[in-house]
């Protein structure tokens, strides 16, 4: 079997990557147990809420990596390779191990018939294992309850910002949602951010129903933002017993101040089992991550921000940090939105940000195409212009008039395909660390 070929057996499993979304655990269980329990041998940190998964997951597992530790971590979706969704020490996994993996895995695949997900979660697992991983970093797929990485028991669940997305799967009120995301919380600490009153009272009651720490933002943990720049930010961040000053996280979006601030307090709660991370391996880890897609910014002249906003929460986020980092300059926005989100309420949450918007959509076989888009716009006196396919698009924007900001968002799948334009043919990951051990002052 070659690369290619097990990449496309995962892809094509019930449907597709979206169209195969099925909730529950007895795929995931009848996985694991034919490869013998993997997930038992794995120390967890899981990684859920709605918006600033990954961030989290990325920056946490980058400060456990220069504690000296063994680190896997799995994040979903992928941008440019499909070895980005699992990577040990902040290396995307080999072809040839994701090749050993899907042939190790296939025999069980068959007769279970899991999802693309589900799969993809057992191979990273068994890869982890393999590979004597000494923590794994999960970030969670959608929801919590019945996802797929919801398995084992965690030394640290983290919820990051609960708000609307996946309705259909999780719920329309954002109660259902919120039991779904709170039920990862089941073992070791639990560190949740700021949320609505009816999300805090439900974390609180399923702490409290399985015996577990909950630390939150606003009563046991805080952040405060010293400095920041479209690059990076200085921070505050502190919590029960400890607190750092003068953090730098070189990662733009103001969003990242709170996804920071978890990433930090679950690296803090591991020491409930023994696990200390130092606050000088704390700062070397945060300052050399990188989050490709994530309020990226890759160009300046105009300045080149990537996004994957992907829900109205997200989008709002995404228009305030434009405001925050470029002020009033005119923007234009690059927007192109999968068909199952709410696109009416993405596109209103940007509207306030943009001088100039282009419509377009990715190759992505659920992408909305541009002209519903344009329908689904609430009316605007700036310009709009459509465009068949991100490179158009961005060719578009390039054109006169150009604006001093030029933003890609809407959706995952849109930014990769700039990011994969970028970094040219070939299945080349995205680098997840800035290769330095130094950290470099963002504000000289």
């Amino acid at each position: 079997m070659t690369y290619p070929e097990a990449v496309g057996r995962l892809l094509s499993l019930r449907g597709g990557e979206q169209a195969g979304m099925r909730p529950g655990l007895e795929r995931i269980e009848a996985l694991l147990d034919a490869l013998g329990h993997p997930e038992r041998r794995l120390r967890i940190v899981q990684i859920g809420g709605t918006n600033g998964k990954g961030s989290v997951a990325v920056m946490a597992a980058s400060m456990l990596k220069s504690a000296g530790l063994r680190v896997g971590l799995y994040t979903s979706p992928h941008l440019c390779s499909f070895r980005e969704r699992i990577r040990i020490d902040g290396r995307a996994i080999s072809q040839e191990a994701v090749v050993d993996g899907v042939e190790e895995l296939w025999p069980v695949v068959e007769r279970v018939e899991p999802t693309v997900f589900e799969a993809v979660t057992a191979l990273g697992l068994a890869c982890f294992a393999r590979r004597d991983v000494e923590l794994a970093v999960l970030e969670v797929g959608m929801g919590g309850r019945l996802d797929a990485t919801t398995v084992g028991r965690p030394l640290v669940s983290v919820i990051s910002h609960v708000d609307y997305d996946h309705q259909a799967f999780l719920g329309w009120s954002l109660e259902e949602i919120a039991r779904e995301k709170a039920a990862i919380i089941r073992s070791g600490v639990a560190v949740a951010a700021s949320q609505a009153d009816v999300v805090t009272d439900i974390l609180r009651r399923r702490a409290a129903e399985v015996g577990v720490p909950l630390w939150l933002e606003g009563r046991d943990l805080s952040a405060t933002l010293r400095s920041r720049d479209p690059s990076g930010q200085r921070l505050r961040l502190a919590g029960p017993g400890w607190s750092l000053d003068d953090l730098v996280v070189p990662l733009g979006g103001n969003f990242q101040l709170q996804n920071a601030l978890l990433a930090v307090a679950a690296v803090k709660a591991l020491a409930a089992s023994g696990i200390r991370v130092s606050d000088a391996q704390i700062r070397q880890g945060l300052g050399r991550v990188r989050w490709p897609g994530r309020f990226e910014v890759i160009g300046r002249d105009p300045w080149l921000v990537l996004d994957g906003a992907h829900n109205p929460a997200g989008a709002q986020a995404l228009a305030a940090s434009l405001t925050d980092a470029f002020g009033d300059r005119p923007k234009t926005l690059i927007v192109g939105i999968s068909a199952d989100k709410d696109r009416a309420g993405i596109l209103k949450a940007l509207a306030p940000a943009a001088a100039r918007f282009i419509l377009t959509a990715s190759t992505n076989p659920r992408a909305t195409p541009p002209e519903e888009l344009r329908a689904l716009l609430p009316p605007t006196e700036v310009p709009v212009e459509v465009a068949p396919s991100v490179p158009e698009a961005l060719a578009l924007a390039l054109s006169p008039p150009v604006t001093p900001i030029i933003c890609v968002t809407g959706s995952l799948f849109t930014v990769a395909e700039v990011l994969a334009a970028r970094h040219g043919e070939g299945d080349i990951p995205c680098e997840i660390e800035r290769g330095s051990d130094r950290v470099e002052s963002l504000f000289s």
